[in-house]
C-alpha cells in the first residue's frame, strides 16, 4: 500500500507542477498572447526565429525541407471565423523568416 500513497503523492506533485508551469507562461516563464489572426500578422519576412519563438512561443510542430534547405514551424489556433487553422511560417538557413501560410484545418466549432 506505501507504494500507492507514493504514486499518488506524485502524481499530484506532478499535476501542481504543470499548473504552476501553466500559470507562469510556461518552461520559458513568459506569457504567450493568444493566437489570432492579428497577432500573426506581425511576422515578417527578415525576422529572425528567435524573434518568432520570443514573440509567439513554442511551435505545435516543425519540419524541414531538405531539397530547399528550409524549416517551418507550425502554430494551431482559431481564426476570426472560429475555424481552426494552423500558420506555418517558412525559415532560411540563416533562420530568418523568408515565408508564411496559414491554413483551415477544421470546420468552425463543430470540429
Amino acid at each position: 500500500m506505501r507504494r500507492s500513497d507514493d504514486l499518488k503523492r506524485l502524481a499530484l506533485a506532478f499535476g501542481c507542477g504543470l499548473l504552476v508551469m501553466g500559470c507562469a507562461g510556461g518552461p520559458f516563464g513568459q506569457a504567450i498572447p493568444e493566437r489570432n489572426d492579428a497577432l500573426f500578422s506581425r511576422i515578417a519576412a527578415g525576422m529572425a526565429q528567435d524573434e518568432v519563438l520570443r514573440d509567439f512561443g513554442r511551435p505545435d510542430e516543425t519540419m524541414a525541407f531538405p531539397m530547399s534547405r528550409t524549416h517551418a514551424w507550425t502554430y494551431v489556433y482559431r481564426d476570426t471565423w472560429g475555424f481552426a487553422a494552423e500558420y506555418s511560417v517558412t525559415f532560411d538557413t540563416s533562420d530568418r523568416v523568408v515565408a508564411t501560410l496559414s491554413k483551415r484545418i477544421g470546420y468552425g466549432g463543430r470540429d
